[in-house]
């Protein structure tokens, strides 16, 4: 059996990777992206690969921009791809072999192996690092979180496909450690809106079990000394995020008082 796949992929300001990332899908029958306001030459390199190419710079998360190019897209089947990411063609094969078999109820995972700063990583807690990426719209989706968003498929049967897929996060640690430093800010935002708190104490050991997690139960320090910069890295992105938060709250209850 046929089956037609529409890969969506979101964009902002990705010159630098999505050309890559677009060679590796062009065997796919449609795909799909929707760009959240690109100033650089992100969407002059997408049109040498696709037509199909729209803007909503009304940012509201990853989820939500997700749940949009998924939306846009023409077929069922939905293989959701980042711009610094590629599909080998190994795993473009196996993708193919796979969905010819496959039920609207299947979802596949796809291990994603990541090359930071020059040097793939296989443990810190990044590999194996299998991730809901390939599902059928009529029945699963992304949900609507702000961050580190996933795709809801309860009750689906999830496949684990072998070949990996390559992620090149970054090879610049102030744009990495930049980014970490957003994505912190973002989730202590979304525990606010939770109703979650925080404390100095919780920021401390929070952070340091993240170090401990990463470099020794994970295993970092096998990836040598790029090993024990993510662990140091996450230790302060944890650490962050929990006393953004702490911030976050004081400062709501400083605005309740002033009401008062």
């Amino acid at each position: 059996m046929t089956v037609k796949l529409s890969v969506c992929i979101i964009c902002k300001n990705e010159q630098k990777n999505i050309e890559r990332c677009l060679k590796s899908v062009a065997w796919a029958d449609e795909v799909v992206i929707l760009d959240s306001g690109s100033s650089d030459d992100t969407l002059a390199i997408a049109r040498r690969y696709t037509d199909k190419i729209y803007c909503r710079d009304d940012w509201e998360g990853f989820g939500v921009q997700r749940q949009r190019a998924q939306a846009l897209a023409s077929n069922d089947w939905i293989l959701a791809v980042d711009c610094d990411e590629e599909v080998s063609s190994q795993l473009a094969q196996e993708i193919a072999g796979a969905l010819s078999e496959a039920d609207e109820h299947t979802v596949f995972m796809l291990n994603r192996l990541t090359n930071f700063c020059g040097q793939f990583i296989y443990h810190s807690g990044w590999h194996p690092d299998f991730v809901h990426r390939i599902y059928n719209k009529k029945h699963y989706g992304y949900n609507s979180k702000t961050v580190h968003e996933a795709v809801s498929c309860g009750g689906a049967r999830k496949v684990k496909l072998r070949h990996t897929l390559a992620h090149y996060q970054f090879d610049d640690l102030y744009l990495y450690t930049n980014k970490r430093n957003s994505y912190a800010e973002t989730g202590a935002t979304e525990k606010l809106s939770m109703g979650k708190k925080s404390s100095l104490s919780k920021a401390v050991t929070s952070s340091l079990f993240a170090f401990i997690r990463h470099y020794f139960l994970k295993r970092g320090f096998l990836d040598g000394k790029i090993g024990f910069i993510i662990a140091v890295i996450q230790m302060q992105y944890t650490f962050n995020k929990y006393v953004f938060l702490l911030n976050k709250q004081a400062s709501k209850s400083k605005g309740k008082i002033e009401k008062h």
